[in-house]
Formats: structure tokens, sequence, C-alpha cells
């Protein structure tokens, strides 16, 4: 059944495993950051800092502020913010800001509010990552399943001979389909289809071209056409006695 997956290899690729490997990649970075915001906003302090100097810049504008933790220990740092708060700043002198007390040069622009704000953020990025791996593995279930269905009908499913009616390649003539018919056992026809297959696979099957394929005897419209030659020997034999 090696091949079938090989049919789907790129949808599996963009659709399964791509998910999946962004999934855990952008879930681990959501974790990670959600972890540091949340330890930081366990151990903040609010404080006002005292605005030292401001330094325009080409885009926005440098402050260098200072500031006192718990302790009374002097700190400064630098921010970046945009050129239209200068006027405001400039009247009030000062600028909220919170740190980590763990690490007090440690500290960001912003309250108690904005913080927790951060939080939600990782979250939202941890939850991002986490439907991306859902998303993938769902993918790849359903891939699966079809395979195990497809499987089932060549081990259990009513042989019969048919061949291909129509043989039609998609736009762009890249990879297409081919049909075929067969009786049921209610003596009603029934069409089937091939999956998509690369052109040169494509073109091994003109029309007119013996096949076999498996029904679901409850549910003929479930058929497979065996392309890779995975019906038992015994059961084409039989299919062929029929």
């Amino acid at each position: 059944m090696f091949s079938y997956w090989i049919l789907t290899g790129r949808r599996l690729l963009l659709w399964g495993l791509l998910p999946i490997l962004a999934g855990i990649w952008v879930g681990w970075t959501g974790w990670r950051w959600r972890s540091e915001s949340a330890a930081f906003v366990e151990n903040l302090r609010p404080v006002e800092g005292r605005i030292l100097r401001f330094a325009p810049q080409t885009k926005g504008m440098l402050l260098d502020v200072e500031y006192l933790d718990e302790a009374g220990i002097r700190y400064t740092s630098t921010f970046r913010v945009e050129s239209r708060m200068e006027a405001d700043l400039r009247t009030v002198g000062k600028i909220s800001l919170v740190y980590d007390r763990r690490n007090p040069r440690r500290v960001e622009l912003g309250n108690i509010v904005t913080a927790h704000y951060e939080t939600l953020l990782h979250s939202g990025v941890l939850c991002v990552g986490v439907l991306f791996f859902l998303s993938g593995l769902g993918y790849v279930g359903y891939r699966t399943k079809k395979l195990a269905t497809r499987n089932r009908l060549f081990r259990r499913g009513q042989v019969v001979q048919t061949e291909v009616r129509d043989n039609t390649l998609a736009p762009g003539g890249h990879a297409g389909c081919f049909t075929y018919a067969f009786r049921g056992p209610n003596g009603r026809w029934y069409e089937g289809r091939s999956p998509e297959l690369p052109a040169p696979l494509l073109l091994q099957w003109p029309v007119g071209q013996p096949l076999y394929a498996a029904y679901d005897t409850a549910d003929p419209r479930r058929n497979e056409a065996d392309i890779f030659n995975l019906i038992p020997a015994e059961r084409k034999i039989a299919a062929q006695a029929a």
C-alpha cells in the first residue's frame, strides 16, 4: 500500500506533515513565551520611570529612563516609542514601567494590565500551534483511514473485471484520473474513478485497458481500481471464473 501513500505525497506533505511540524514549533515557542511571560507577571512590580533624555530617530524616538526597585537601587534603561508621544512625555516627564523583581534590569513599558495582555497573546500563539498540529494530525488520520478502507476492499470486497472507459488529464497536464464501470450485485451499473495519478502513470491506463476493481457489496459506490496489483491472485482467478 506504500504506492498509494506516494500518490498523495505532495498533499500529505502540505496538509499533513508540514502543519504537524509547524504546529510543534509554533506551539513550543508559544508555550515557552507564555511560561516566561506568566513568570514575569507573577513577579512584576509597577514603577514610575523618570525620563532622562529624548533622542529622536528616523523611526520613532529613544528614551533614556531611570527607575528604582523595591530596595531603592537605581537602574536605567532605553526604550523606543512613537514620535507622536513626545509632546505628552515631555510635559509629564515620567512613564509607566513594570520590572521583574527577580531581575530588576528586566523592565518593560506599560503596566500590570498590559503585562497580562502579553501573557494572553502568548497563550494565543500556543493555541495556534495546537490547532496547526491537530489539523495536520487529522489529515494524516484521514489519509490513513482511506488507505485502510482501500486495503479492506482489496482483501474482502467483491472483485470484478472491467476496463478503462475514460482517461482525462486535469488542466495543466500534470495529473489526471481514469474512470471505469461495473455491474453490481443488484444488476445496476456503477461508475468508479481512480485516484489522481501523475501523467506518466495515467498514460499506462489508456481507454480499453483491462483492469480489476473491488467494491463493497453493501454499497457498490465504494469501490477501488487495482492500480498497483494489490488484489490477491486467487481472488482475481475467482473473478475470472465468475
